[in-house]
Parts: structure tokens; sequence; C-alpha cells
């Protein structure tokens, strides 16, 4: 006959518990983000001045609790870190100037949103960033050349206004989903790419740089264009059909003059480059020839001879 020793409901109880406890480690473990990524979300807490920000929730929490840092969003199963969301949470560069760590110990970020902050020096390369999506680090006082998207298959935003960035703008290529390209407010040099690359773009806003040269071709599906407080040159390209009325602005900029019944109604001014450098309020008066100058001149000297004949003859 077997020979069963009893166990006590307490003990039974203990035991239990610390099953459901060694489930939940397991759970956690299996949960946790690589030590990279947690490495990183570190140092980027201390670059950023992350014990004075507004909301440093949870950060600096035991491994396994990162994705629920505050401006964390990690995948469904939690093991790697998808977005970066930290909108007016008073971030500054510690000590000023510092860069932003480099993105790459977090290849599988969708989305970073760190704008409306103190954040200065440069801002990492995102070119490696292949599931990116949305990208904004507006309203800061970043410096340095602005980080290349070119290539991004899925980046649909790409904001960078009102800061510091300088040199010229990215080539913008192989970018098939981006849809709005807003870099307004900043010392960009240089001209504006070919857009041939942005098929789907609908926003473009490159207003109160310092760029020079002409505007290319547009894609048929943009809707706003604001090129202003810039150094364009040259004429106009011809206005897509998808302009939305009073909403691009052309000008001020040296832009040659010319009749466009299309931009008039996408700019909301008749005519649209009544406001821009040099413009004249009515018909553009052509060129005189070497040939006219000549003329005037020939004209000018006989009129002066003339005047002078007959102030001696008054005398």
């Amino acid at each position: 006959m077997p020979f069963h020793i009893p166990v006590p409901s307490c003990l039974r109880s203990f035991i239990a518990k610390l099953a459901v406890l060694a489930l939940l480690a397991a759970a956690s473990a299996q949960a946790a983000i690589p030590p990279s990524q947690r490495q990183y979300l570190m140092d980027f807490y201390f670059a950023t001045n992350g014990p004075n920000w507004l909301n440093n929730s949870g950060w600096g929490g035991v491994p396994g609790t990162e994705c629920n840092w505050a401006g964390i969003t990690c995948d469904v199963g939690e093991t790697t870190v998808t977005e970066l969301t930290f909108d007016s949470n008073n971030m500054s560069s510690t000590p000023p100037g510092t860069p932003l760590p480099d993105w790459a110990a977090l290849p599988d970020l969708i989305s970073i949103a760190i704008s409306n902050g103190s954040l200065t020096g440069s801002v990492p390369p995102i070119a490696g960033l292949s599931q990116l999506e949305f990208f904004s680090v507006g309203d800061n006082q970043f410096s340095g050349p602005l980080p290349d998207p070119s290539g991004l298959q899925h980046l649909r935003r790409y904001f960078a206004v009102l800061n510091a960035f300088s040199g010229s703008l990215p080539p913008l290529t192989n970018l098939p989903s981006l849809e709005w390209f807003l870099v307004r407010n900043n010392q960009l040099t240089g001209g504006i790419p070919s857009l041939a690359g942005v098929p789907a773009l609908q926003i473009f806003s490159v207003h109160q740089n310092q760029l020079t040269g002409g505007i290319p071709a547009l894609p048929v599906g943009l809707q706003r264009l604001v090129v202003s407080q810039n150094q364009l040159t040259g004429p106009v390209p011809a206005a897509p059909n998808s302009l939305l009325t009073g909403q691009s602005i052309l000008c001020p900029n040296p832009l040659t003059p010319s009749v466009s019944n299309d931009w008039d109604v996408a700019t909301g001014e008749t005519p649209w480059h009544a406001q821009c450098n040099g413009a004249p309020p009515g018909p553009v008066a052509p060129v005189p020839t070497l040939g006219e100058w000549a003329l005037a001149l020939l004209s000018l000297a006989a009129a002066m001879l003339g005047l002078r004949a007959m102030r001696r003859n008054e005398a």
C-alpha cells in the first residue's frame, strides 16, 4: 500500500505562489528588450537631461520594465522598442551641444517624435531605420546637416522645422511613401533637389532658409508648396491640379514673373508674383537690347546739346 506524506495546506499555497512567480519571471525575461536597447535608452535619458523631464515615469526601472517607461512603445511581444514619443517634455542637451545617441541601437523604430524642446547638437543618421514611418525633431535647436531619409520605403512624415540645420537639402530619392516634408525656418543652403523620388508628396515646405536656384518639376499629387523667403530664381514650374486653393506660398523670392491663373489660385494672390522681389505690378517689360540702349543714349546726348544751345541763345 503506497505511503503518502500529508502536505500542509500552507505549504501547498506557498509552492503554488512560487510557481506563479517563476512563470511571471520567465515571462518578464522573455519579454525584456535586448540589453543594447536598454543601454541606448539610458544614454538617451542622460543626454537629454532626463532627471528634469516633465514626465520621466518609470525610467531606470529594473530590466523588463522598459516598455512601460514614459514615451516608450514596444512591439506586441515587448521584445524591441518601436516608438520614441516626447513632445514638450522639457528636454535639453546635457551638456549643451551633446548629439543624440545613434539610433542604430533601435533598428525597429517606426516613429521618432522629439519636438518642442531645447535640444542642441547634431541628429544621428536615420538611413538605417528601414521601418521608420514618422520622423519629427521640430522646434528644437539642432544644428548640422539634415538626416538623409533617402531609401526609407515606409517613411510618410518628415518634420525638422524651427531648428538651425545647415548645409544642403538631402537628395530625397527612393521615398515612395513620403507625403509631408517640412524643414522651414532653418539655415539651409543650395538648391531644391529633384522631387521625382517622392511621387506621393503632398506638402513640401522649405520657407525661410537660404536656398537658391530654381523650383523643380512638382509631383502630380502635391497639395501645398511653401518656398517663400529664400533666394529662388527662374520660372515657376507647371502647377499640379491637386494644389489646394490659397495654400501655397511662392514669394518673396526673385522668381521670374509670369502669367499663370493656376498659381494665382494656388497662392490666393493675383498675380501670384505680387509679393516677389522686384516683381512689377503689371505686365513684365522686355529688357532693352544693346541697340535700343545706344539709341536712348544718343537721344539723351542730343537733348542735352540742344538744351545748352538754348541757354546760350537766351544769354
